[in-house]
């Protein structure tokens, strides 16, 4: 049953008082944040209305958040452009669990991370619920790290102004953002011209990558050269920390120093990562060599996903 939706909002979406303060953290791809509550209605002109009122495919009361025994759920509220998580379009009117880390998009043009608070999850949620929610005791885990750095950013923001290049970058922003999402990865932030991703599965990392280019490439093959995307990609594998919204460790730093060594539309991962996808027949890599990376007693071993031979894996 789809909870009630006018009991703590008026008819512009003005949050009445309540009780419960159990609270769930929404971070969007540009960095912003907001805060909802158990029974907040997001959309255009309802909670975080500052954020999502610019897009006019989001409905004006698109979807609903809840508390029930001590776990959130989200219901699409029957919006125009749908509700997705992870990817994937949730059906409207039914009450959908979230998990912390999940992806969240409000129609196409939106997404943000999910993140709930610790104190509910250990006050509330039985050990079953917090595992399937993906709650865990170690903030340390193995990831692949993607960096994407754009190249020429500097001179469009000179040569075209702050708010056309700010626009143009936003809109590179969502298209990497939902390619991560697709493949099941988590958009960690953007820094200045350059994203941070992770990803639990190194095959799905090898194909967003992959598809990052591939679409950038159809997209440049159309645009304008002033209008034209030029990126380049280093991923590696290995241990990170999770602390709030962010990720840390040598691991991260290491795929930033194989993001620098990469030209513009390729992508260079380690060797650890292409051990980890080398029997993937659909990504074909070659070796590039050995390089001393800065903060790594050996050399590293350097390797390429080839775009042109992986034509149609993204």
């Amino acid at each position: 049953m789809v909870p009630e939706q006018d009991n703590l909002h008026g008819p512009e979406g003005e949050r009445k008082e309540s009780s419960n303060e159990e609270t769930i953290t929404l971070v969007s791809s540009e960095g912003r944040t907001f805060e909802v509550r158990n029974g907040d209605v997001v959309g255009r002109v309802a909670t975080g209305k500052e954020v999502l009122e610019i897009h006019e495919e989001i409905s004006r009361r698109h979807a609903q958040f809840v508390v029930n025994e001590g776990a959130w759920f989200i219901v699409d509220l029957g919006s125009s452009n749908g509700t997705f998580l992870d990817g994937e379009r949730i059906p409207p009117k039914e009450k959908i669990p979230l998990r912390n880390g999940q992806q969240i998009m409000f129609s196409p043009v939106f997404q943000a991370d999910i993140r709930i608070r610790e104190a509910m999850k250990e006050r509330a949620a039985p050990p079953s619920v917090r595992e399937e929610a993906g709650y865990t005791d170690s903030p340390r885990r193995t990831m692949v790290i993607l960096f994407a750095d754009l190249k020429g950013s500097v001179d469009f923001f000179q040569e075209r102004g702050t708010i056309i290049a700010r626009n143009w970058i936003l809109q590179l922003y969502r298209m990497l953002s939902s390619i991560i999402s697709a493949h099941r990865g988590r958009h960690v932030k953007n820094i200045g011209d350059a994203i941070l991703a992770v990803f639990e599965d190194p095959r799905e990392a090898a194909r967003a990558a992959l598809r990052m280019q591939h679409d950038l490439r159809r997209h440049n093959s159309v645009a304008d050269e002033t209008g034209r995307y030029y990126l380049r990609i280093g991923m590696n594998m290995g241990r990170v920390l999770f602390e709030g919204n962010d990720v840390f460790g040598n691991s991260v730093n290491i795929a930033s120093r194989v993001q620098a060594l990469a030209p513009p539309e390729r992508i260079f991962i380690t060797e650890k990562l292409y051990d980890a996808i080398k029997d993937d027949k659909d990504v074909q890599c070659r070796f590039i060599g050995l390089e001393q990376l800065k903060g790594v007693k050996e050399k590293t071993g350097i390797y390429e996903i080839l775009c042109d031979e992986n034509p149609n894996v993204a």
